[in-house]
Protein backbone atom coordinates (compact mmCIF):
# COMPACT_ATOMS: atom_id res chain seq x y z
CA UNK A 1 0.00 0.00 0.00
CA UNK A 2 1.09 3.45 -0.82
CA UNK A 3 -0.18 5.29 2.27
CA UNK A 4 1.47 4.46 6.01
CA UNK A 5 -0.91 2.62 8.17
CA UNK A 6 -1.77 3.30 11.49
CA UNK A 7 -0.70 0.81 14.36
CA UNK A 8 -4.51 0.14 14.24
CA UNK A 9 -4.76 -0.59 10.63
CA UNK A 10 -1.27 -2.67 10.47
CA UNK A 11 -3.06 -4.89 13.43
CA UNK A 12 -6.47 -4.86 11.51
CA UNK A 13 -4.52 -6.43 8.47
CA UNK A 14 -2.26 -8.69 10.70
CA UNK A 15 -5.15 -10.14 12.49
CA UNK A 16 -7.33 -10.08 9.70
CA UNK A 17 -4.84 -11.83 7.52
CA UNK A 18 -4.55 -14.70 10.08
CA UNK A 19 -8.41 -15.34 10.56
CA UNK A 20 -8.75 -15.85 6.62
CA UNK A 21 -5.44 -17.81 6.30
CA UNK A 22 -6.54 -20.17 8.60
CA UNK A 23 -4.63 -19.93 12.27
CA UNK A 24 -7.93 -19.68 13.67
CA UNK A 25 -10.65 -21.88 12.04
CA UNK A 26 -14.11 -20.92 11.30
CA UNK A 27 -16.43 -20.77 14.06
CA UNK A 28 -13.93 -21.38 16.58
CA UNK A 29 -13.83 -19.55 19.74
CA UNK A 30 -10.86 -16.91 19.71
CA UNK A 31 -8.94 -16.07 22.67
CA UNK A 32 -10.05 -13.39 24.73
CA UNK A 33 -9.26 -9.86 24.72
CA UNK A 34 -6.53 -10.27 26.86
CA UNK A 35 -4.49 -12.88 25.49
CA UNK A 36 -5.06 -10.77 21.84
CA UNK A 37 -3.36 -8.06 23.34
CA UNK A 38 -0.65 -10.17 24.79
CA UNK A 39 -0.38 -11.79 21.49
CA UNK A 40 -0.24 -8.63 18.96
CA UNK A 41 1.55 -6.47 21.69
CA UNK A 42 -1.00 -3.85 21.59
CA UNK A 43 -3.69 -2.10 24.35
CA UNK A 44 -7.25 -2.82 24.92
CA UNK A 45 -8.65 0.31 23.32
CA UNK A 46 -6.52 -0.61 19.98
CA UNK A 47 -7.69 -4.51 20.08
CA UNK A 48 -11.59 -3.15 20.32
CA UNK A 49 -11.33 -1.10 17.30
CA UNK A 50 -9.45 -4.04 15.60
CA UNK A 51 -12.42 -6.18 16.48
CA UNK A 52 -15.15 -3.64 16.04
CA UNK A 53 -13.96 -3.59 11.81
CA UNK A 54 -13.09 -7.49 11.36
CA UNK A 55 -16.91 -7.86 12.78
CA UNK A 56 -18.05 -5.08 10.06
CA UNK A 57 -15.96 -7.28 7.52
CA UNK A 58 -17.80 -10.44 8.56
CA UNK A 59 -14.74 -12.40 10.23
CA UNK A 60 -15.50 -11.95 13.89
CA UNK A 61 -18.70 -12.53 15.64
CA UNK A 62 -18.51 -10.47 19.00
CA UNK A 63 -21.28 -12.45 21.27
CA UNK A 64 -21.78 -10.90 24.65
CA UNK A 65 -21.25 -12.80 27.77
CA UNK A 66 -19.75 -15.50 25.21
CA UNK A 67 -16.61 -14.33 23.64
CA UNK A 68 -15.30 -13.93 20.14
CA UNK A 69 -16.35 -16.47 17.83
CA UNK A 70 -14.66 -16.50 13.99
CA UNK A 71 -17.69 -16.13 11.87
CA UNK A 72 -18.17 -19.33 9.00
CA UNK A 73 -16.53 -18.87 5.62
CA UNK A 74 -19.42 -18.10 3.90
CA UNK A 75 -20.44 -15.12 6.31
CA UNK A 76 -17.23 -12.96 5.46
CA UNK A 77 -18.01 -10.09 3.16
CA UNK A 78 -15.71 -11.10 -0.12
CA UNK A 79 -16.94 -7.66 -1.11
CA UNK A 80 -14.83 -6.39 1.02
CA UNK A 81 -11.10 -5.45 -0.78
CA UNK A 82 -8.98 -6.48 2.28
CA UNK A 83 -11.09 -9.88 2.84
CA UNK A 84 -10.35 -10.62 -0.76
CA UNK A 85 -6.73 -9.90 -0.79
CA UNK A 86 -5.90 -12.14 2.08
CA UNK A 87 -7.83 -14.99 0.62
CA UNK A 88 -6.05 -14.95 -2.49
CA UNK A 89 -2.74 -13.74 -1.27
CA UNK A 90 -0.63 -16.84 -0.72
CA UNK A 91 -2.86 -19.31 -3.37
CA UNK A 92 -5.32 -19.80 -5.29
CA UNK A 93 -8.99 -20.58 -4.22
CA UNK A 94 -10.82 -22.11 -7.59
CA UNK A 95 -14.19 -21.96 -5.66
CA UNK A 96 -13.78 -18.61 -4.61
CA UNK A 97 -12.30 -17.40 -7.95
CA UNK A 98 -15.51 -18.56 -10.21
CA UNK A 99 -17.42 -17.40 -7.26
CA UNK A 100 -16.16 -13.71 -8.19
CA UNK A 101 -16.09 -14.40 -12.06
CA UNK A 102 -19.51 -15.30 -11.74
CA UNK A 103 -20.69 -12.16 -10.06
CA UNK A 104 -19.01 -10.08 -12.56
CA UNK A 105 -20.90 -12.37 -15.49
CA UNK A 106 -24.04 -11.33 -13.69
CA UNK A 107 -23.49 -7.55 -13.15
CA UNK A 108 -20.98 -6.47 -16.05
CA UNK A 109 -22.98 -6.70 -18.61
CA UNK A 110 -25.74 -5.19 -17.56
CA UNK A 111 -23.77 -2.19 -16.53
CA UNK A 112 -22.57 -1.98 -19.61
CA UNK A 113 -25.69 -1.84 -21.80
CA UNK A 114 -27.13 1.08 -18.96
CA UNK A 115 -23.92 2.93 -19.84
CA UNK A 116 -24.35 2.93 -23.17
CA UNK A 117 -27.83 3.85 -22.99
CA UNK A 118 -27.27 6.68 -20.56
CA UNK A 119 -23.51 7.83 -20.39
CA UNK A 120 -22.89 11.42 -20.97
CA UNK A 121 -20.38 13.34 -22.83
CA UNK A 122 -18.32 13.94 -19.73
CA UNK A 123 -18.90 10.03 -18.92
CA UNK A 124 -17.31 9.45 -22.01
CA UNK A 125 -13.89 11.66 -21.63
CA UNK A 126 -13.59 9.85 -18.10
CA UNK A 127 -14.13 6.07 -19.95
CA UNK A 128 -12.15 7.24 -22.71
CA UNK A 129 -8.88 8.66 -20.29
CA UNK A 130 -8.87 5.53 -18.39
CA UNK A 131 -8.66 3.54 -21.94
CA UNK A 132 -5.79 5.73 -22.73
CA UNK A 133 -4.30 4.98 -19.58
CA UNK A 134 -4.64 1.13 -20.31
CA UNK A 135 -3.19 2.13 -23.62
CA UNK A 136 -0.43 3.83 -22.54
CA UNK A 137 0.98 0.94 -19.71
CA UNK A 138 1.25 -2.18 -21.50
CA UNK A 139 4.06 -2.88 -19.89
CA UNK A 140 3.83 -1.62 -16.25
CA UNK A 141 1.68 -4.85 -14.57
CA UNK A 142 0.58 -2.55 -11.68
CA UNK A 143 -0.02 1.03 -13.75
CA UNK A 144 -2.34 -1.09 -16.62
CA UNK A 145 -4.56 -2.80 -13.87
CA UNK A 146 -4.91 0.67 -12.08
CA UNK A 147 -6.17 2.06 -15.80
CA UNK A 148 -8.51 -0.99 -16.62
CA UNK A 149 -10.08 -0.83 -12.84
CA UNK A 150 -10.29 3.21 -13.70
CA UNK A 151 -12.24 2.01 -17.18
CA UNK A 152 -14.60 0.18 -15.42
CA UNK A 153 -15.27 2.42 -12.70
CA UNK A 154 -16.23 5.05 -15.39
CA UNK A 155 -18.46 2.63 -16.74
CA UNK A 156 -20.02 1.85 -13.56
CA UNK A 157 -20.67 5.93 -13.06
CA UNK A 158 -22.36 6.06 -16.59
CA UNK A 159 -25.09 3.98 -15.64
CA UNK A 160 -26.34 7.01 -13.65
CA UNK A 161 -27.79 4.40 -11.46
CA UNK A 162 -27.13 5.70 -8.03
CA UNK A 163 -27.46 1.84 -6.13
CA UNK A 164 -24.96 0.44 -8.67
CA UNK A 165 -22.55 3.43 -8.35
CA UNK A 166 -22.75 2.85 -4.80
CA UNK A 167 -21.16 -0.72 -5.70
CA UNK A 168 -18.20 0.63 -7.74
CA UNK A 169 -15.87 0.15 -4.73
CA UNK A 170 -17.10 -3.88 -4.56
CA UNK A 171 -17.12 -4.43 -8.35
CA UNK A 172 -13.66 -2.66 -8.48
CA UNK A 173 -12.72 -5.10 -5.71
CA UNK A 174 -13.76 -8.39 -7.21
CA UNK A 175 -11.40 -7.01 -10.76
CA UNK A 176 -8.70 -6.14 -8.46
CA UNK A 177 -8.74 -9.76 -6.68
CA UNK A 178 -9.18 -11.60 -10.20
CA UNK A 179 -6.73 -9.60 -12.05
CA UNK A 180 -3.71 -11.53 -10.66
CA UNK A 181 -4.94 -15.04 -12.15
CA UNK A 182 -5.80 -13.76 -14.91
CA UNK A 183 -3.06 -11.08 -16.17
CA UNK A 184 -1.35 -12.38 -18.96
CA UNK A 185 1.47 -9.70 -20.43
CA UNK A 186 1.83 -11.29 -23.90
CA UNK A 187 1.78 -8.77 -26.60
CA UNK A 188 -1.11 -11.15 -28.31
CA UNK A 189 -3.44 -11.23 -25.22
CA UNK A 190 -2.55 -7.38 -24.18
CA UNK A 191 -3.11 -6.32 -28.01
CA UNK A 192 -6.83 -8.22 -27.71
CA UNK A 193 -7.45 -7.09 -24.21
CA UNK A 194 -7.14 -3.33 -25.26
CA UNK A 195 -9.22 -4.25 -28.46
CA UNK A 196 -12.00 -5.25 -26.75
CA UNK A 197 -12.10 -2.18 -24.19
CA UNK A 198 -11.53 -0.17 -26.98
CA UNK A 199 -14.38 -1.60 -28.49
CA UNK A 200 -16.66 -1.56 -25.30
CA UNK A 201 -16.12 2.14 -24.96
CA UNK A 202 -16.82 2.55 -29.09
CA UNK A 203 -20.02 0.70 -28.67
CA UNK A 204 -20.98 3.28 -25.29
CA UNK A 205 -20.40 5.90 -27.20
CA UNK A 206 -22.40 5.29 -30.29
CA UNK A 207 -25.11 4.32 -27.50
CA UNK A 208 -25.65 0.63 -29.11
CA UNK A 209 -26.56 -0.93 -25.96
CA UNK A 210 -27.36 -4.65 -27.11
CA UNK A 211 -23.56 -5.27 -28.61
CA UNK A 212 -22.37 -3.21 -25.50
CA UNK A 213 -23.72 -5.99 -23.71
CA UNK A 214 -22.63 -8.39 -25.50
CA UNK A 215 -19.34 -7.43 -25.49
CA UNK A 216 -19.18 -7.42 -22.32
CA UNK A 217 -20.44 -10.85 -21.34
CA UNK A 218 -17.63 -11.69 -24.30
CA UNK A 219 -14.51 -10.22 -22.10
CA UNK A 220 -15.84 -11.90 -19.09
CA UNK A 221 -15.97 -14.96 -20.86
CA UNK A 222 -12.50 -14.69 -21.92
CA UNK A 223 -11.23 -13.49 -18.29
CA UNK A 224 -12.97 -17.30 -16.67
CA UNK A 225 -11.21 -18.81 -19.79
CA UNK A 226 -8.09 -17.81 -18.65
CA UNK A 227 -8.86 -18.79 -15.07
CA UNK A 228 -9.83 -22.44 -16.52
CA UNK A 229 -13.14 -21.11 -15.25
CA UNK A 230 -16.65 -22.91 -17.24
CA UNK A 231 -19.59 -20.26 -17.03
CA UNK A 232 -23.02 -21.23 -18.22
CA UNK A 233 -23.25 -18.59 -20.51
CA UNK A 234 -19.37 -18.73 -22.08
CA UNK A 235 -19.43 -19.77 -25.34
Amino acid sequence: MSTKLTKTERLIHAFGRDIVQGAHAPGSALPSEADLCQKYDTSRNVMREVIKVLATKRLIDAQRYRGLFVMPRTQWNYLDADVLEWALENADDPILIASLIEVRSLIEPAISRWAAERATALDLVAIEEALNGMKANTTRREAFMEADIAFHRAIVAATHNFVIQQLADAISALQRAIFDHTYLAEPDHMALTIKEHSDLFDMIRMKNPVVAEEMAQGMISRTASRAHIKLDSAA
